[in-house]
């Protein structure tokens, strides 16, 4: 199950668990309350707080550069071309050390 967070995993695969991991609700699209709610996951995460309106410039910002159609929602194809557009995106979908441990065994 680490594998997706493997260095050399494909970024096509990294890229749809994402999408997966933001649409909380299973409803096949990002909206944007479910990205809000991951922000600030994220955010308390990393032990940063940042204000409301800081967060929801955060989440308008994404959604301006993601949702090309203008529906208030990202779907995949919309999340794929945002991250190409946005690798940094996917940085924590990686984690290094998993490339130590599967050489050493």
């Amino acid at each position: 199950s680490l594998s997706i967070f493997h260095p050399k995993a494909p970024e096509s695969d990294k890229t749809a668990f994402a999408f997966k991991l933001y649409d909380l609700r299973g409803t096949g699209y990002i909206e944007k309350e479910e990205l809000r709610e991951m922000v600030v996951a994220l955010l308390d995460e990393s032990d940063l707080c940042l204000s409301d309106s800081a967060v929801e410039e955060i989440v308008d910002n994404t959604f301006s550069q993601a949702d090309s159609n203008g529906d208030d929602r990202i779907d995949p194809k919309e999340w794929e071309e945002f991250v190409k557009k946005n690798p940094a995106s996917l940085r924590n979908m990686s984690l290094p050390y998993l490339q130590d441990i599967t050489t050493t065994f």
